[in-house]
């Protein structure tokens, strides 16, 4: 595990978490201060391609991008929670797909192997090393020592417009159901 993730924390939820808006960091989508996503490097999944490519310009559906790793004890505990989301919002009508970045170094493969076979919400890209995390964390606007997880919005026409450092809770699924409604 990178030193700098070693005080990887989940953060506990309150009503004032609740009350917040979900995005720490929200951009226009075009024009003065927007921010298009690409896709970081990647490296090769064990076992194969996990399926699809990576987030871009999709129609009408938002891409999902989730900053993890397999030690990741609130990044772990949120997936069964992004599932339940993904499900609700194509049931609210959003269109939304789940892309987890794994931020695990080379000596993980084992263990990002088995998590292949535990039914994510989404697929599984590998971020292809550790010095590619920088720049991805810098494109996001972000600080290079934030805590994962990190989630990232990502709409249909390509454009990064929401950011949030730090576990989600049951409690901000309005909040990011009203963002995507935008």
């Amino acid at each position: 595990m990178p030193e700098r993730f070693a005080g990887v924390r989940k953060q506990a939820a309150s009503s004032a978490t609740a009350q917040s808006a979900f995005c720490e960091k929200s951009y226009p989508s075009g024009g003065e201060g927007a921010r298009r996503y690409a896709a970081p490097p990647q490296r090769p999944l064990p076992g194969g391609d996990d399926g699809g490519s990576p987030a871009g310009p999709s129609g009408t559906t938002w891409t999902w991008v989730n900053l993890w790793a397999t030690w990741c004890v609130p990044c772990v505990e949120e997936l069964q929670l992004l599932g339940r989301w993904r499900d609700g919002f194509s049931r609210d009508g959003a269109q939304v797909r789940f892309e987890f970045v794994s931020i695990d170094d080379a000596a993980a493969e084992k263990e990002l192997g088995a998590w292949r076979s535990k039914g994510l919400p989404g697929s599984i890209r590998w971020l292809r090393s550790e010095p590619d995390l920088g720049p991805l964390l810098d494109s996001f606007g972000v600080a290079r020592d934030a805590m994962i997880p990190i989630h990232a919005l990502v709409d249909p026409s390509g454009w990064l417009r929401c950011v949030r450092v730090g576990a989600v809770h049951e409690q901000d699924y309005a909040a990011v159901k009203a963002f995507l409604a935008l």
